[in-house]
């Protein structure tokens, strides 16, 4: 590896942590002005269950069996119990146990 694509890599990971924090930090600037009435806490929710749908999807369209049976029982867990924290372990557990029968 040359050196120029060594500085490339580093410069480009530095940029991303830059922004990543920067949009953290500046959404919750933007956020601290903003009333959270009624309308804005239902768009607040709504996004942020948006944004968990996008990143998981395709996770689950492009995993094996063992992602998948993790989000099942972990949706399934979610809907019934209504507890996040138990969804979450057996979604773990699921995943585990797959990859220790199926490999």
């Amino acid at each position: 590896m040359s050196s120029s694509s060594v500085w490339q890599s580093l410069t480009a990971i530095t940029l991303m942590v830059v922004i990543a924090y920067g949009s953290r930090v500046l959404g919750l600037m933007v956020m601290s002005h903003v009333p959270l009435g009624p309308r804005v806490r239902r768009f607040v929710d709504a996004m942020s269950s948006s944004v968990l749908i996008a990143v998981i999807t395709p996770i689950i369209v492009h995993g094996d069996g063992g992602v998948r049976l993790a989000a099942i029982a972990a949706g399934t867990v979610a809907i019934v119990m209504r507890n996040p924290l138990v969804s979450i372990a057996m979604g773990m557990l699921c995943a585990a146990g797959w990859r220790w029968w199926v490999g």
